[in-house]
Parts: C-alpha cells; sequence; structure tokens
C-alpha cells in the first residue's frame, strides 16, 4: 500500500504522443521540482508504483532510468531509488570537465584553431537508446551526425551527436561543417543549460583508428552526454571519442566545510 497515495498519482494519457514511461517521469519530476518529493526520499518499489498507476513494470524502470540519467534520481541496489538533489547553475565549478562547453570552445580556449568535417549526417527515426534519452516516441525524427574534430588541423576526437528535429528545425550537412553545434543551438535559443556526462576509457578500433590517426589499440578517452534545455527538455544526445595522447580533461575539486 502506497502512503500519501495522491502523490504518486500521474495522470496518464495513453493516446498522447508522448510514451507512457516519458509521462510517469514528467510527472515525477514535477513532485520532485515542487518540493513534494524530498531529496534523499525513498520511492515505492517499482512493482508497487506500476500496480497503483496501471501501468508495466517495464514502463516505470524506463521513466526511473530515465530520471536517474538526468540526475533526479539515484538507484541502489539492494536499497532502491532516492531522489537526489537537482544540480544548480552555482554547485559545479566552470568547465567541470568540459561539462557545457563545446569542442570549439575548448579548443579555442587552448589558443588552437577548431575544426569539424562532417562524416555522415542523416535524418532519419532515433535508436531504443536516443528515443529513451532525448523522451522522444519511436515515430519522432532526429538529426544524427558524425563529424571528426580537429586543432590546427590535427585529428583529436570523432563526434556522434543526435538531436530531435522537432526542436531543431532545419539542419543539414553544410550548416554543421567547421561550426559549433552549441554556436548553433544558441542562435536558435535553444542553448542547453544542464548536462551529465560519464567518462572512460576506450582502446580505438578499426574504425576510430585510422581516423584519429593513431594505431588500433591505442588509449582514447570517451564520453558520453546528455544535455538539457532550461525547461527540462533533452536537446542533444552525444557521444565523443577522443585521442588520450592529445586531449585531456581538467577537473576542479574543492574541499568541504
Amino acid at each position: 500500500m502506497l502512503s500519501s497515495s495522491s502523490l504518486w498519482t500521474i495522470p496518464l494519457d495513453s493516446a498522447s504522443a508522448t510514451p507512457v514511461y516519458v509521462q510517469v517521469a514528467q510527472g515525477l519530476t514535477q513532485r520532485i521540482e515542487s518540493g513534494q518529493l524530498r531529496p534523499g526520499s525513498a520511492l515505492p518499489a517499482e512493482r508497487d508504483l506500476a500496480a497503483h498507476l496501471g501501468v508495466s513494470r517495464v514502463t516505470i524502470r524506463q521513466a526511473l532510468a530515465l530520471l536517474a540519467q538526468q540526475g533526479l534520481l539515484t538507484r541502489r541496489h539492494g536499497s532502491g531509488t532516492f531522489v537526489t538533489p537537482p544540480p544548480r547553475p552555482g554547485d559545479l565549478p566552470a568547465r567541470t570537465l568540459g561539462l557545457l562547453s563545446s569542442f570549439s570552445e575548448d579548443v579555442r580556449s587552448r589558443g588552437q584553431q577548431p575544426g569539424a568535417q562532417v562524416l555522415s549526417f542523416e535524418r532519419t527515426r532515433p535508436t531504443p537508446q536516443e528515443a529513451m534519452s532525448l523522451a522522444l516516441s519511436p515515430s519522432e525524427l532526429v538529426y544524427r551526425l558524425r563529424r571528426l574534430r580537429t586543432a590546427n588541423g590535427e585529428p583529436l576526437a570523432v563526434e556522434d551527436s543526435t538531436l530531435p528535429v522537432s526542436l531543431v528545425g532545419p539542419l543539414d550537412e553544410a550548416s554543421v561543417h567547421d561550426a559549433s553545434l552549441y554556436a548553433l543551438l544558441a542562435a536558435r535559443g535553444l542553448s542547453p543549460t544542464r548536462a551529465i556526462r560519464h567518462l572512460r576509457a576506450v582502446n580505438a578500433d578499426l574504425t576510430l583508428a585510422p581516423l584519429l590517426n593513431v594505431t588500433v589499440g591505442a588509449a582514447l578517452l570517451t564520453t558520453d552526454r546528455l544535455s538539457w534545455l532550461t525547461d527540462g527538455r533533452p536537446i542533444e544526445y552525444a557521444r565523443a571519442h577522443y585521442r588520450g595522447d592529445r586531449y585531456d580533461f581538467v577537473m576542479e575539486l574543492q574541499g568541504g566545510a
């Protein structure tokens, strides 16, 4: 039995183009942002929440995974799902791991000239991962582009970006050649104001090695980033592979009181 059942009552419209799991996620987000769900509070078990809302556990799991990806929820194995404080603009030191700076801005800050060679560009349906990350229905369209990013002509990274067509508007291959994608979005009033970035080490494979002018097996840094607009709408899902011998990330750490 759910305590304060009204707290967990979320209006759902099965006829809406918005996937049900996204509607659930939006309902929970509203309760978190309004303070009804306080930081550190536990959510009901998946089966209880699914039964209360009349949806499947898969739908609940997708909604919770989306909010965890956004940093609003923390999922602890064996303990449950808890509300985490949403980051505020002043909480993060400037340029933490290049979180919201574009590749072009980063390269210019190092005194070099950025470049972007388009390797592929398409307007297509999203993959399941892209649809979930960008809160899209499978029938909506995305722009998916891959670019080779350079500094003073030297290859540094291969960037894959996916953006919702419905938000971005008209876009073509020429507009993203030798251009900053974030600057393009800013010109359309679509500047990301929040992002989550995951960083890990990988080795260059047969596809990436020749593009980055490194040997197969060379060390690369890979980042996965999901960015949101001020109103909470996801605007970009991106993955980038950086040369480990030419690119680094700087993290500022501060001691607690």
